[in-house]
């Protein structure tokens, strides 16, 4: 059994079982790019087609790529996009029994959690990285998952394909969008921007405040989500500069502790921004919503009742510690 766990650690922890995966999705994608590029109708297919195959580039090998190549790349998906060659396209009908399918359309959904944690749990008790281990079943969530799929709806794969194409099209350039923004907080900690505003919220913040500091900090967080668009970008800078120096050190508090509450804090900057693309302007697409903001609209209401609740949870152990 430890030798057979020992193996697991091993294999889920090898840099291949990762590439592998990207791999997998960078073939994907350039299977839709040869479909868009086939397909005579599709308007401005030839722009299409290149941007999915340069996007599966990126995925399949981005780890080879020179960094110059890759900005490049990525610099000229944006520029196909700017100019309109990523469109959308009527949504096909897959070709299957989906009559009342009932319990059975869940099953591909729960799949990939269930996946996700047991791959997880197995790598954590062999003694790997479990977050790595997260990260692989994540990615053989998805694959078992399709298979799930395939055999609850009675879809055909032909069909399958035409319906992860069009879900692909439908959410476009959002693809890009985590990525992204976690690169900009790398690139914000790099400048030194967590510094600078570390340095003006210590001339705020009351010395000796676990409320101001708290404040300050939960705050910093939802606001530069809001900005930036995704709390895992804003979460390197404002840590860094106000979560670290100004609530954890001065008053001993446990870390993680800090740091979920920072980062469910500014969770509730991205239920209130148009730049968290992916989560708030997405499904006003895909859902043909008439109202651009129909989502942020009914999210503000319960960012507003989570926010002061993480002062609250904070305080109490602070109490109690």
């Amino acid at each position: 059994m430890a030798e057979r766990a020992s193996v697991l650690a091993r294999l889920v922890g090898h840099p291949a079982t990762l590439e592998t995966a990207f791999a997998l999705i960078g073939a994907l994608l350039w299977g839709y790019a040869v479909q868009i590029a086939c397909d005579r109708r599709r308007a401005r297919r030839a722009l299409a087609a290149a941007y999915w195959f340069t996007l599966g580039l990126l995925f399949g090998f981005g780890a080879w790529l020179p960094h110059w190549m890759a900005g490049l790349l990525v610099v000229g998906l944006v520029a196909i996009e700017a100019v309109g060659g990523v469109r959308t396209q009527a949504t096909p009908t897959p070709s299957g029994d989906i009559s009342a399918p009932g319990w059975r359309a869940l099953w591909p959904v729960l799949t990939i959690p269930a996946v996700t944690f047991v791959l997880a749990g197995l790598t954590a008790l062999a003694g790997g990285e479990v977050g790595r281990g997260a990260v692989v079943g994540l990615a053989l969530g998805g694959i078992v998952a399709v298979g799930v799929a395939l055999a609850a709806g009675r879809f055909s794969w032909s069909a399958a394909l035409a319906a992860g194409r069009q879900l692909t099209e439908d959410i476009g350039p959002l693809h890009m969008l985590p990525q992204l923004l976690a690169s900009l907080g790398l690139l914000f900690t790099a400048t030194g921007v967590g510094t600078l505003l570390a340095e003006g919220v210590q001339r705020i913040v009351p010395p000796g405040s676990m409320l101001g500091a708290a404040v300050a900090y939960f705050l910093g967080m939802t606001l530069f989500t809001a900005l930036v668009g995704n709390s895992f970008a804003a979460f390197s800078v404002i840590t860094t500069g106000i979560g670290v120096p100004l609530v954890v050190a001065p008053f001993g508090l446990d870390p993680a502790l800090v740091a979920i509450l920072g980062l469910t804090a500014g969770s509730c900057g991205t239920l209130c921004t148009p730049m968290a693309a992916n989560f708030n302007l997405l499904p006003v697409g895909l859902y043909g919503l008439p109202d651009n903001y129909a989502v942020i609209r009914w999210q503000w209401r319960v960012a507003a009742v989570l926010w002061p609740a993480h002062l609250i949870v904070l305080g109490l152990f602070w109490l109690c510690q």
